[in-house]
């Protein structure tokens, strides 16, 4: 079955290829990155300079670098002997690897084949290899495993829907989740369906949800920064986060509504992805209102947010301060198919959070706040309307939803130290038997 699936690799790699070339040609992805899709130069020059094992980092993208970020300095720190390297697979997730991690060496991970995974193995010697959440790479684990390199799985999840996928392959995952040494699994739920994949019920261990303790660590450090403050000093605040293309304009229509009792209320849209600024500048022209970009918003401008009731925040980095100054919070990624975004950021700062129904990324955690009473889920435009009112006419209401979703995070929190005790003592067995 490997030989199967590295045939498709080889077919999507032949597919991607021209695509890859084009947008570079485009300028929207460098030369260099095309190049590290299908070789080891990347990694290689992690090691150029370097001599001795390593423990071995990988995360998709942002969110996944910055969820192992405390795991890879605590053990950064237990472990100095170690150098350490992190990778990642989109642009995106080296990029915030650089600025959370600027002294760990970052590279991008080729693409899955074979000969690739067996040459950075070759190259890094790890003595470990930490993957967080969900990134499952079948020939990556196999050479790990058939150079003694223990793979170890963190915050592992397996949301129903990806659970379905891979059972459609089930004898193939079988042989893929072999090579893990260790899985410390989110939930009950996430272990079980990963042992009926495949990884023996020993090497399972339910730890909890990280994620809760390093966004609880995180808002503690995060100051709001003065562009940020003065959208709250005389406003209501309604925040619209990490939204996709079609969420803008439900928020717009609703935000109108709300606006016709709410006068005060200031609604701010943080598109996912930074580069859509211009184009969620568009929609709320088209929608009839008026919009500022957060960098401009300095005091010297604060006068303009009444007659530009909408900010877009054109920034990177600064919503998670943006959620801890804001009234309401809705989620985006969760009106449209695209799985929902960081349901924590809000939350730690205590605040009201609502999200969609498309919420396949985070069920647990979405199931968790809305049963605590912290959070709501909305099917359709008129319940965000509805609900979103009734929290601004009722502040108290407001208040007492946001203590919850912040009290039932500090009742989950501890799955930080249950997995650094758990890779501890791995790597003390590991380092002690050679």
């Amino acid at each position: 079955m490997y030989l199967s699936y590295t045939i498709l690799l080889l077919l999507g790699g032949l597919y991607w290829l021209p695509r890859l070339v084009w947008r570079n040609l485009r300028g929207a992805s460098s030369l260099r990155d095309c190049h590290s899709r299908f070789s080891t130069a990347a990694a290689a020059r992690t090691v150029s300079h370097s001599t001795g094992e390593c423990l071995w980092f990988h995360a998709a993208s942002v969110g996944e670098v910055q969820g192992v970020q405390p795991i890879l300095a605590a053990l950064q720190k237990q472990f100095p002997a170690l150098r350490v390297v992190l990778s990642t697979y989109t642009p995106a997730g080296r990029e915030i690897a650089r600025r959370v991690v600027p002294d760990v060496a970052v590279f991008l991970l080729p693409i899955d084949f074979p000969w690739l995974m067996r040459r950075i193995i070759q190259q890094l010697r790890p003595r470990a290899l930490i993957v967080q959440e969900t990134e499952l790479w079948p020939h990556l684990f196999r050479a790990a495993a058939q150079q003694h390199v223990p793979v170890v799985l963190v915050n592992g999840r397996l949301s129903p829907r990806a659970f379905g996928r891979y059972l459609w392959v089930r004898p193939f995952m079988q042989q893929v989740l072999a090579h893990v040494t260790l899985l410390l699994a989110q939930t009950t739920e996430s272990a079980q369906r990963f042992q009926c994949l495949g990884v023996p019920t020993r090497r399972v261990r339910i730890v909890g949800n990280t994620n809760i303790d390093r966004a609880l660590l995180a808002a503690a450090h995060i100051a709001p920064t003065s562009p940020l403050v003065v959208l709250t000093q005389e406003h209501s605040v309604l925040v619209g986060g990490s939204t996709h293309e079609g969420e803008e304009t439900v928020l717009l229509s609703v935000y109108r509504r709300l606006r016709q009792h709410y006068p005060d209320l200031l609604l701010v849209l943080a598109p996912r992805h930074v580069d859509r600024v211009a184009a969620v500048m568009q929609h709320v022209q088209a929608s009839g209102l008026r919009a500022l970009r957060c960098s401009q918003c300095d005091r010297s401008a604060a006068e303009m947010l009444d007659n530009a009731p909408v900010v877009v925040l054109d920034t990177f980095g600064d919503l998670a301060a943006l959620y801890g100054l804001c009234t309401v919070a809705f989620v985006g990624g969760s009106l449209v198919p695209i799985g929902g975004h960081n349901i924590l950021e809000p939350a730690v700062y205590a605040k009201p959070v609502i999200f969609g129904p498309h919420m396949h990324h985070f069920p647990e955690l979405a199931a968790m706040l809305c049963a605590a009473g912290g959070a709501v889920q909305v099917h359709s435009d008129g319940e965000l309307y509805d609900h979103i009112a009734r929290l601004l006419a009722r502040p108290d209401e407001a208040y007492a939803m946001g203590q919850r979703a912040l009290q039932t995070l500090v009742a989950n929190r501890g799955a930080l130290d249950r997995t650094l005790q758990a890779i501890t003592a791995l790597l003390t067995q590991q380092l002690a038997s050679h």
